[in-house]
């Protein structure tokens, strides 16, 4: 099945495995990256506003028995792909898209000593790591299951807790922990808990107009199919949402329009220059 890894002002990264292989598309395929020596772990894609290009980022991990991983970054301007070399940073296996905010890519991976929150930057092509809001050594800490998503315009952090043993399993004192980021500062934003004994909670994807967060998950029976819950913070209210004639597997990113070709070589910010030129021209003409 296709896999969406990422999508910036419009365009949207794929993966199509094909005998084993991949190959990338948003419109177009993707050149081979020739430094390949087997499966990534994880991807990324974004634009780069400082040279008005887009970038998809490869990460792989050469040696599965070291905290290290090889990344590789490819550029649509030049239609090539450039090595990074090697980041001190363990990725979970299979694939696993980093989320975009603001031009940055985030992952959660292991760093030298713990899981830290793993940070692109897109344009400057840095990596960097930000400590996760729990101590990852302490197992009798460590959460059951982590999400990154977006709660009202900030990266924040879903620290799923399962707090009972799976064979009395009733879901009953789960609840969810929600960390936004500020300045590379975690705080606590506040803690789920409706509905936890028949709701499932996934990742958070989008706060809607009406102040809402619409989140991956539905009802447990149905939690082998991807679905989605609005989650209201200010009535702790949550709604299963249906959709119908949703095929059984589908994956899940946001999306917006662009009237911007794909190969025109202006992506953002010279179409917007140009548009704001020719209004002054009209003005003055009618002054």
């Amino acid at each position: 099945m296709p896999t969406i890894l990422g999508s910036s002002n419009g365009l949207v990264l794929i993966v199509i495995a094909v005998k084993s292989s991949e190959i990338f598309a948003f419109g177009t395929r993707l050149p081979a990256n020739t430094a390949d020596s087997g499966d990534s772990d994880a991807h990324g894609f974004g634009f780069d506003c400082k040279n008005d290009d887009y970038k998809v980022i490869r990460i792989e991990s050469s040696d599965p028995n070291e905290e290290v991983s090889e990344a590789s970054v490819y550029s649509l301007a030049s239609n090539s792909w450039k090595e990074l070399g090697i980041i001190p940073y363990h990725f979970p296996l299979g694939i696993n898209k980093g989320f975009l905010l603001n031009g940055v890519l985030y992952w959660i991976a292991t760093g030298i000593l713990s899981e830290v929150l793993v940070c692109f930057d897109i344009s400057d092509e840095m990596f960097r790591d930000v400590p996760l809001p729990y101590n990852s050594l302490d197992e009798a800490e460590a959460p059951s299951f982590l999400d990154l998503g977006v709660w009202e315009g900030k990266l924040c952090l879903f620290i799923k807790n399962h707090m009972e043993n799976s064979t009395i399993c009733t879901h009953q004192n789960d609840h969810v922990d929600v960390w936004t980021m500020t300045d590379n500062k975690w705080s606590k934003h506040l803690n789920i808990s409706a509905h936890m004994t028949d709701m499932y909670y996934g990742r958070p994807i989008q706060t809607l107009q009406n102040g809402e967060i619409l989140i991956e998950g539905g009802p447990r029976k149905e939690e082998e199919g991807i679905g989605f819950i609005s989650y209201d913070p200010q009535l702790e209210r949550v709604r299963a949402l249906k959709i119908h004639g949703d095929p059984d597997e589908y994956d899940v990113d946001t999306y917006i329009e662009t009237l911007v070709p794909l190969n025109s070589g202006t992506y953002v910010n010279k179409t917007r220059k140009k548009a704001k030129t020719k209004r002054k021209k009209k003005t003055d003409t009618d002054d």
